[in-house]
């Protein structure tokens, strides 16, 4: 049974620090987790990286695209989602990195390096969320082509550069590496929580057996945290 995920704190759970992890991956921006292995993409050659949850690099999934930020999984037709800040575009691969297609995603920003900068899936409802970084800072709700539904605006953190989806909560999860903080937010974008990190340009989050993982572009490094209740 799912728990609506209502406008106010649905999860009072803090973040431990357990592990911090120097990843062999260049400039990790995305990252998410598909049966016991998380996944993280390089925004500096658009490699994805399928890693054991400590980060050992069990296998190199080439693709033909660069300036890579955001990655997520769809269990159900086992398809890759990737999303391109500059030409925001949403691109699905399947899990052997085989291209699918391609959808543009509408929407504004003032530079090329100030667009989406996430995406996750919500498999209880079928839909994408995706964050824009800032001008405007905004959460996006789409559908499986990238087509905007919902946006709600984000105006509590300087920046914003990751999301996933928490299915414990039936909430999500932004990190800010401006702000050094992760947020848990409702899926109208409204903030529920904040916690501070000391996690230089964290570009990536994702939620796997009650644990959190997020990576630092700058510092090539996976810091593992635990969910404490």
């Amino acid at each position: 049974m799912l728990i609506a995920c209502a406008d106010k704190a649905t999860s009072q759970a803090e973040l431990k620090l357990v592990n911090t992890i120097k990843l062999k991956i260049a400039e990790p921006s995305g990252i998410t987790a598909y049966k016991k292995h998380l996944y993280i993409v390089s925004d500096q050659n658009g490699g994805i990286y399928k890693t054991t949850l400590t980060g050992e690099v069990v296998k190199k999934i080439k693709t033909n695209y660069k300036d890579l930020e955001g990655i997520t999984i769809i269990p159900s037709s086992k398809k890759i989602a990737i999303v391109n800040e500059a030409k925001r575009s949403l691109i699905y691969l399947n899990l052997k990195g085989k291209f699918l297609n391609k959808h543009k995603i509408k929407g504004e920003q003032e530079t090329t390096n100030s667009g989406l900068e996430g995406i996750c899936f919500d498999s209880s409802i079928k839909r994408l969320f995706a964050v824009n970084e800032k001008a405007p800072k905004q959460l996006l709700a789409l559908n499986l082509k990238g087509e905007i539904k919902n946006t709600y605006p984000l105006n509590f953190s300087k920046d914003v550069s990751g999301i996933c989806f928490d299915e414990n909560s039936n909430c999500l999860w932004i990190i800010s590496d401006e702000s050094s903080a992760i947020y848990q937010i409702s899926k109208k974008g409204k903030l529920l929580k904040k916690h501070k990190i000391n996690v230089e340009k964290g570009e990536g989050i994702v939620i796997y057996k009650n644990h959190m993982y997020v990576v630092s572009d700058s510092q090539n490094t996976l810091y593992v945290f635990e969910m404490v209740n």
